[in-house]
C-alpha cells in the first residue's frame, strides 16, 4: 500500500483493475481466514456461511471535496430521487397507510437491500495487519448487537444481516469491497464500518453521496465522516481529540510541544496536522520541524511522522528524543509529547523512549485507550511520574462510570457474546454505540424503510446511549460528538493497575477546523 499524502489523487482508479469480471457469487464456509468474518445473519442465512459478491467497481464517482467549504457543508450532493420522503426539514412523514411492524405488512422490498424479512447491511473491517490490535474486536460488538436484535424478532419483522469483510486497513481494497457491497450485493447501508481507510476513500471521492449509502455509527477517525451528509459518526473526530489534547496541556502550563505520529494512515495525517495548528494558535509558533508534507522525522524535528508496521523505530525515536530532550542552551526541552499511533507502532516507538520525561506529561489518542493491546504492554515506557494519559470521546466502564446502568449493560452484552473481549477498548465501545444508533434509527423509521427516510430520521435524532454525551445530528452538522476526556494509565510494581480519570469532558474549541480536505 502506498503511503497516503495530503495531495489530490485519482479517486478510485485502482478499482478499474477488476472491471469485466461481472458479478461473481460464492458462498464460503467460515474458516479461520483474515478475509471473512462470521456475522449475525437474518432468517435463512445460517450462522456458518457468508455470501461474498464482487460488484462493478468501475462506476463513475464525483469529487465533492470543494476547498474552502464550511465545516458541515457538502457542495455537490445529489438531490433525493423523485418521490422520496426526504423533505429536508428534519420531519419524518408517517409510513404509508396500511403498513405495520410485521413481516406481512411492512411493505416488503421498500428499497435496495430490504425485503419483508431482512435488512442487508455490510461493513469493511480490520482483522489482520496494522490496525487490527485496536480495530479487530469491533466485529464482536457489531455482531453482538445484531444478534440481540434478531433474537428479539428484528425490526418491524425484518432481521439484520451484516456482511463483514476484512481489508487489512488497505484503502484501495476497502474501497473496492464497499463498492462491491453497494453495486454488486445491493446492500442497504454500512453499519459502523471499522475500516476508516476504505471509508475515507469512498467518502472523499464522492462515491457515498452518488450512491446514497447510509453509513451509521462510524468511529470518526477521518474528518470527511463529519462533512458527508450520508455518514453519522458517534465518535469524537481525531482532529477534535488532538485539538482538545493540545488545549488541555497548554492550560496546565505546557509551552513546548512535540508529536510522533503514523504517516501511513489518514487518522495520523489529519490528527498531526490538527495538533500542529492548535499548538500554533496557542503558542504563536509552529512545532519545530513541522513538515507540511506530514511525512518526515528528520534530525532536530519535534514533528515526527513514521511509517507503520516496522519492528524497530530506534533511529526515528532516538532523533525525536534528542530533539525533545537534548537541548543544551538557548532553548527548552519538550514539556508535552503526543503520540498518534496504533498500539503496535506506539509500543515499538516508545520502547526507545529517552530517560527524560516531559514536564506536563505524555498523551495518546483513542487507539491507545486499550487495556489488552496497549496499557498492559506499555509498562515502563508509560509508567512515568508525570503521567501518560489516553483520550476518548466515550465514557469507559471505569472510575465513576463503572457500574452505571448503561455501562453495566454494555459490559454484560459484550462479555455474554465474548468473555475475553476488552471492554476498555474504545473502538469496541464505539462500535457498540454505533450499532445501537443504527437500531434506534431503523426503529424510528418504521416499516416503510428507505434510505431517505433513514437520512431524515437521523438528521433529526437526539441519541442518549448513556455512554457518551447526548448526541444530536442535523442536516449539514454531523459533529454530534465534540468532546473528549483524558484517563491516566496507572502502574504498580511494573504492571498496569487500571485507568483513573484525569479530566472531565472537554469540548473542541475549533470544531471542524483544520480538516485536511484533499484526497491524499
Amino acid at each position: 500500500m502506498n503511503r497516503p499524502r495530503p495531495a489530490t489523487e485519482s479517486a478510485l482508479g485502482t478499482l478499474a483493475l477488476v472491471v469485466g469480471v461481472g458479478v461473481v457469487l460464492s458462498v464460503v464456509t467460515i474458516v479461520p481466514s483474515g478475509n471473512t468474518q462470521l456475522v449475525a445473519g437474518g432468517p435463512g442465512t445460517g450462522n456458518n456461511t457468508v455470501t461474498q459478491n464482487n460488484g462493478n467497481p468501475n462506476a463513475p464517482v464525483t469529487n465533492n471535496n470543494v476547498p474552502g467549504a464550511k465545516p458541515g457543508s457538502h457542495p455537490g450532493v445529489q438531490n433525493p430521487v423523485p418521490g422520496s420522503n426526504n423533505s429536508g426539514n428534519g420531519t419524518l412523514p408517517p409510513s404509508k397507510a396500511g403498513l405495520s411492524c410485521d413481516s406481512q405488512h411492512n411493505g416488503g422490498s421498500t428499497d435496495r437491500g430490504i425485503s419483508a424479512s431482512n435488512i442487508h447491511m455490510a461493513a469493511t473491517t480490520v482483522t489482520d495487519g496494522p490496525g487490527a490490535s485496536f480495530l479487530a474486536a469491533s466485529n464482536g460488538a457489531i455482531s453482538a448487537v445484531a444478534a440481540q436484535v434478531n433474537k428479539a424478532g428484528g425490526i418491524c419483522g425484518r432481521h439484520l444481516t451484516i456482511d463483514m469483510r476484512n481489508d487489512s486497513w488497505k484503502r484501495d481494497l476497502g474501497a473496492q469491497y464497499i463498492q462491491n457491497f453497494v453495486q454488486g450485493e445491493h446492500i442497504f447501508g454500512l453499519a459502523v464500518n471499522p475500516d476508516s481507510e476504505g471509508l475515507y476513500e469512498v467518502a472523499s471521492t464522492g462515491y457515498i453521496d452518488k450512491q446514497q449509502v447510509p453509513v451509521v455509527g462510524s468511529g470518526g477517525q477521518t474528518g470527511v465522516e463529519y462533512t458527508d451528509p450520508w455518514i453519522w459518526p458517534v465518535g469524537t473526530a481525531t482532529i477534535s481529540q488532538m485539538h482538545i489534547m493540545a488545549k488541555d496541556a497548554y492550560a496546565r502550563g505546557a509551552r513546548h510541544f512535540a508529536i510522533a505520529f503514523e504517516s501511513q494512515y489518514r487518522f495520523g495525517l489529519e490528527g498531526a496536522y490538527a495538533f500542529e495548528k492548535a499548538v500554533e494558535r496557542l503558542t504563536g509558533a509552529k512545532i519545530p520541524g513541522f513538515d507540511p508534507k506530514l511525512e518526515s522525522c528528520n534530525s532536530g524535528s519535534r514533528f515526527c511522522g513514521v511509517p507503520s508496521g516496522q519492528t524497530s523505530y530506534t533511529s526515528q525515536a532516538t532523533q525525536f528524543n534528542n530533539a525533545c530532550f537534548g537541548v543544551q542552551s538557548n532553548g527548552s526541552n519538550c514539556d508535552f509529547v503526543a503520540y498518534l499511533m496504533e498500539p503496535d507502532t506506539a509500543l515499538a516507538f516508545l520502547s526507545n523512549r529517552g530517560q527524560a520525561s516531559p514536564l506536563y506529561g505524555m498523551a495518546g489518542a483513542e487507539p491507545l485507550f486499550n487495556r489488552q493491546a496497549f496499557a498492559n504492554k506499555c509498562q515502563d515506557a508509560c509508567n512515568v511520574q508525570v503521567g501518560f494519559n489516553v483520550w476518548t470521546g466515550y465514557q469507559p466502564p471505569e472510575g465513576a462510570y463503572s457500574g452505571q446502568a448503561a455501562e453495566s449493560k454494555y459490559v454484560t452484552d459484550m462479555r455474554n457474546s465474548n468473555g475475553g473481549i476488552d471492554v476498555d477498548n474504545q473502538f469496541v465501545e464505539g462500535a457498540y454505540i454505533g450499532m445501537n444508533l443504527l437500531v434506534k434509527a431503523l426503529q424510528t423509521v418504521g416499516p416503510e424503510l428507505t434510505r431517505f427516510r433513514l437520512q431524515t430520521a437521523l438528521d433529526a435524532m437526539t441519541f442518549d446511549s448513556g455512554l457518551t454525551k447526548t448526541l444530536r445530528w442535523s442536516p449539514g452538522h454531523h459533529f454530534a460528538n465534540d468532546a473528549a476526556m483524558g484517563w491516566r494509565l496507572n502502574y504498580s510494581n511494573g504492571s498496569f493497575s487500571g485507568f483513573s480519570a484525569a479530566t472531565k469532558f472537554e469540548t473542541d474549541p475549533w470544531l471542524g477546523q483544520d480538516n485536511l480536505k484533499t484526497n491524499g
